[in-house]
């Protein structure tokens, strides 16, 4: 008798799950896919259940708020982060620049300026590269960061990322290399890179000020090029949010992460450290995250990350055969 009820219980079962995963593929199909009001015939709502687990949906209907992950910087926390990098070789007078000629600075946003840098050396422009570019490349950062390294199809590179990892955690033990717990400035120190790829500062928008987050994001590119000499920095402008996840926020807000990005843009001398822009890419529009390429207003979707690599790799620097003189 048992036995014979068997093959219904899981019957059941099966059916009870499919329905479940219909009205979840259907639920997430209208709010986050932007769908019309009916199931589309090419994307089945279990298509659309599959799609959303991969992209983290159902983590997402368990947490509230995303970004940021930790609490605000403290002030204590960006004062010890501050003492543990070795100080700016620039003199007193240089580090205390206004904001003033700081911003002025920061038409440096375009990729390229000159031909020759004001020192007479050779600058140099992006360039379309292979995928191959990333074989000795580094990627440090958060969670958007942590998303290029599992959506983008970028398989030959190092990933030194984590989830609320912010510019103050450089000399913290806060990921993992080769199974150990370490910080990014130690692994730095006993490996090298030929490309390193920065983008810290939207868990950072929230607290602190433009500036105060600037000049630590200088001392760390500084202590990284101590470290790593013969690398190619490449500085990536933090991803904008969507206008409606900006206007109903104090800390992450466009405007804020903006002014972070156009500050640490003129750290790029295009010699051997460059700015790169995501914001430039199709994922936004008029200063702001698209809202159909996101599902939760600051990440985007994981099939989108294929954008971000694709605009990476139109901005490469091979020297030996892009010099400008």
């Amino acid at each position: 008798m048992m036995n014979s009820i068997k093959p219904y219980l899981l019957t059941f079962c099966l059916l009870l799950s499919s329905l479940f995963f219909t009205m979840l593929g259907g639920y997430w199909n209208q709010e986050h896919y932007h769908e019309s009001d009916t199931f589309s015939l090419t994307e089945p709502p279990l298509a659309m259940a599959m799609m959303g687990l991969h992209d983290g949906l159902l983590l997402q209907m368990s947490e509230p708020e995303p970004v940021p992950d930790e609490e605000p910087v403290s002030d204590e926390d960006a004062l010890l982060a501050l003492a543990s990098i070795p100080s700016s070789t620039e003199s007193e007078e240089e580090s205390q620049t206004s904001q003033t000629e700081i911003t002025e600075n920061s038409t440096a946003l375009a990729p390229i300026m000159e031909n020759v840098g004001l020192d007479g050396s050779k600058t140099y422009s992006f360039t379309p590269v292979s995928e191959d570019y990333f074989d000795d490349a580094v990627f440090i950062g958060d969670s958007r960061t942590v998303g290029i390294s599992e959506y983008s199809g970028i398989e030959n590179a190092t990933f030194l990322c984590k989830t609320s990892l912010s510019i103050y955690d450089y000399t913290k033990p806060k990921i993992t290399y080769k199974n150990k717990k370490t910080s990014i400035q130690e692994v730095l120190q006993n490996e090298t890179f030929g490309k390193i790829y920065l983008m810290v500062g939207i868990n950072e928008s929230g607290c602190g000020t433009p500036e105060s987050f600037y000049e630590l994001y200088r001392d760390v590119v500084e202590d990284i090029r101590r470290l790593q000499p013969d690398a190619l920095i490449f500085i990536e402008g933090n991803l904008l949010v969507t206008q409606s996840k900006s206007d109903s926020n104090t800390g992450i807000t466009n405007e804020n992460i903006a002014s972070r990005n156009d500050l640490i843009a003129t750290l790029a001398n295009q010699q051997d450290t460059f700015y790169i822009d995501i914001n430039q890419s199709s994922l936004c529009s008029n200063g702001a995250l698209l809202p159909e390429f996101t599902w939760d207003q600051v990440h985007i979707k994981a099939q989108y990350y294929e954008v971000w690599k694709d605009f990476l790799l139109k901005h490469g620097i091979v020297k030996n055969t892009n010099a400008n003189i």
